[in-house]
């Protein structure tokens, strides 16, 4: 089963010139080397959290717990330290509810994540409106669902539904729609602490015929 390891920080304003080098040049090629594939990395331009987050995948649990007991993974930490601020990971797993996750993104795409905490007594309810209604709604919109992911380690809200559209100024207009908004209202009898982000591509992994190699394509 897929596992996401998202990394989390604010880039210190005096080293960014160096961090970008560092990125490109030791840090992902590192994560990588320890078992954790770099999808990409993410700035937020609408909404509150982390400045950067980067998306890593591996295929199951053990590699991720591996990994992090890995010397190298300190190391590319530490290192890491001396460029961000604020840093702090989750660790994700796919609730199942959506199979449509690739790791492989056109660059014109944005990430549109919401997040929540299911109200426990409203589980069922919200497992059959969120499958039969509100997705198919978004896919409607042409938000592709990517996943629906529950947080295993890190903090709240614990379910993240990763979302991602080609044209912003479309999703600005299905975010502003009569019929969206009752769907959300719904949604939010349903759960807690409901927030929503708008990201875009910060590091993006390009496709070679042989290898992937990654471009930074800039920051806050």
């Amino acid at each position: 089963m897929p596992v996401k390891f998202n990394q989390y920080w604010t880039i210190k304003t005096a080293m960014r010139d160096e961090y970008g080098k560092f990125m490109i040049k030791t840090f992902i090629p590192g994560m990588n080397s320890l078992g954790i594939h770099v999808v990409a990395g993410w700035v937020v331009l609408v909404g509150s959290y982390s400045e950067i987050f980067v998306e890593g995948m591996a295929s199951d649990l053990e590699i991720i717990e591996k990994a992090m007991r890995n010397p190298k993974f300190d190391k590319l930490k530490h290192q890491l330290l001396n460029y961000v601020k604020a840093y702090k990971t989750k660790i994700l797993i796919s609730t199942g509810k959506k199979d449509s996750y690739s790791i492989d993104i056109e660059e014109d795409v944005f990430k549109f994540n919401q997040v929540w905490d299911i109200i426990s007594e409203s589980k069922e309810k919200y497992e059959d409106y969120v499958v039969n209604e509100y997705y198919p709604l978004m896919e409607k919109s042409e938000i592709s669902v990517a996943g629906e992911w529950e947080v295993l380690i890190g903090d709240g809200p614990h379910i993240i539904c990763e979302g991602r559209v080609r044209d912003s100024c479309m999703l600005l207009n299905t975010l502003k729609s009569k019929e969206f908004r009752v769907a959300r209202r719904k949604l939010k009898r349903l759960v807690n602490n409901y927030r929503s982000r708008i990201l875009t591509f910060h590091i993006h992994k390009v496709k070679g015929y042989k290898s992937a190699s990654y471009n930074m394509l800039g920051d806050a």
